[in-house]
């Protein structure tokens, strides 16, 4: 239950993510030793997860199926203080599956994706979302929303003048955002998401730059591009900056953990920068899984600020 008249509203996925890792070279066509878990996924709840516990109260919209997944979901959701009661059991619907096999190192060699539930959004379930925009403090939408949903979120909180955050997800999700960017507040984008938004090469620094200019010129107000290597690269109409590869990779869930912590430092500070550097500290200890400590994320965010600040120095 919500405690105070502000919160994060997040829109999109939550589902169920299995993971395989194997213990040596993965052998295609046969049995592979390694270890097999199980852990809470989609991109809107492992965001709302990270707010909720640097603090934030979060509000969560998110379907699931009529099954023991989606209880045992909404259940782990519900234990770091994210607000579950807009996490709809679809009737006869099965809870959203990621499947994924890895390597030793963590690197990803296949997975499969069944995210069907997602498109059982009634029109019922979004206006009971669109009601609780009125006193949110924010709102975050990923593209394993339909187009149409996202569409109507995204329309209702520019009405209310609520800042909107933007999600591309992945390469074949990001189309979804296409036409309905102007007048949202932020985005995090990796490279690849970035060109199927644009129709640009981004993978270069130029590159990189040159297409996150198209999406300000779309109406977004801020962008950051998650450059793999070449850091990250954050712009608004009147200023853009580099900052340096942080200490973990900026993909999947860190990407989910560096997202949660920018949305939270946005009402705090104008800075791109240091809005950047909370965001990696959060990641950085969720990769970790390490504890959201706040003296240790205040630490590492004002060494990573310090370490971008000379980097800038240098230029």
């Amino acid at each position: 239950m919500l405690g105070s008249m502000e919160y994060w509203v997040c829109a999109g996925g939550a589902n169920v993510d299995v993971q395989g890792i194997t213990s040596a070279g993965l052998l295609p066509g046969t049995s592979n030793p390694g270890t097999v878990r199980q852990t809470a996924g989609g991109v809107a709840r492992n965001v709302a997860d990270h707010l909720a516990r640097l603090g934030e109260e979060v509000l969560l919209f998110a379907l699931v199926g009529e099954d023991a997944e989606g209880e045992w979901l909404r259940q782990t959701t519900a234990q770091s203080g994210v607000a579950t009661n807009g996490m709809v059991r679809v009737p006869g619907g099965r809870t959203g599956r990621y499947l994924a096999i890895r390597a030793a190192d963590g690197e990803l060699l296949a997975a499969i994706s069944d995210m069907a539930v997602n498109e059982a959004w009634t029109e019922q379930m979004v206006e009971d979302g669109v009601k609780r925009l009125q006193h949110a403090s924010g709102l975050f939408l990923d593209a394993n929303l339909p187009q149409p949903v996202i569409r109507r979120f995204v329309e209702e909180g520019k009405r209310l003048g609520k800042p909107v955050a933007a999600d591309p997800v992945s390469v074949k999700k990001a189309e979804r955002w296409r036409g309905l960017l102007n007048g949202v507040k932020l985005i995090v984008i990796g490279t690849d998401e970035l060109e199927v938004l644009t129709g640009k090469p981004a993978a270069s620094a130029d590159g990189a730059e040159a297409a996150a200019r198209l999406l300000l010129n779309e109406g977004v107000e801020q962008v950051m591009v998650l450059c793999g290597e070449n850091g990250l690269y954050l712009c608004r109409q009147t200023e853009s900056l580099w900052l340096p590869q942080p200490d973990c990779s900026l993909r999947e869930t860190a990407k989910d953990a560096f997202a949660a912590g920018v949305l939270a430092a946005l009402g705090k500070t104008e800075s791109l920068a240091e809005q950047a550097a909370f965001g990696v500290a959060v990641a950085e200890r969720a990769a970790a899984s390490l504890p959201l400590d706040h003296e240790a994320l205040r630490q590492r965010t004002a060494a990573y600020a310090a370490q971008a600040r000379d980097a800038v120095g240098r230029e």
